[in-house]
């Protein structure tokens, strides 16, 4: 009997004494880095720098804007719509100018403007402040938009870090290959993402 009170008490020791060194999961504080490898990994190379040519989505980092309305159009479409160039035919040349003929004009139809800044930023042209939309010249017949010049504005770059806001938006902190470094606010839109602001970090 005493066996048997004795090993009774030194039982419920050993559960209050395992009981003591058991922290709830509730009570683990988070880890310090908030950081993901795995989905800064996923924007380097999934949504930026895309491909071997120019990447659309790099393009939305052309310029600093503290809300959609505000990108410059210049820098977005400085390589067009889609980042390859489309055909302008000898027409198209010869309502701009003979300067057509000398530098291959970059075209972008309003309709494509539209539809990516839709895609992208969630405004339509008309609702942008249209920054720097005057630098192109605009052919009406043909409700098109061209550039003429013979060098690129594309950069690639690269993501060190993310954070989740508490609004439900992610906040990317890039560099370019310039060394200029920038924050990226993005809001989820369809399965993808819509930029929010782009600004100097």
């Amino acid at each position: 009997m005493k066996r048997a009170k004795i090993f009774l008490l030194l039982f419920t020791l050993c559960c209050e004494l395992t009981a003591c060194g058991t922290k709830p999961a509730d009570d683990v504080p988070p880890p310090d880095d908030e950081t993901s490898a795995v989905d800064i990994e996923w924007f380097n190379t999934e949504f930026f720098n895309v491909g071997s040519g120019v990447c659309m989505t790099n393009m939305l980092l052309s310029s600093y804007y503290d809300t959609a309305a505000d990108i410059d159009l210049y820098e977005l479409f400085y390589n067009g719509p889609t980042g390859i160039q489309e055909e302008v035919t000898e027409a198209e040349q010869t309502a701009i100018g003979p300067v057509a003929f000398e530098h291959y004009p970059i075209k972008t139809q309003r309709t494509e403007m539209d539809a990516f800044l839709q895609e992208y930023l969630g405004v339509a042209l008309d609702e942008t402040n249209k920054k720097n939309l005057d630098q192109f010249i605009y052919l009406e017949e043909y409700d098109a938009y061209y550039l003429l010049h013979g060098d690129t504005n594309f950069q690639r770059c690269t993501v060190t870090s993310l954070k989740q806001n508490e609004d439900g938006t992610i906040a990317l902190t890039y560099e370019q290959e310039s060394g200029e470094k920038g924050i990226v606010t993005l809001k989820g839109s369809k399965g993808s993402y819509q930029f929010v602001s782009n600004k100097e970090a």
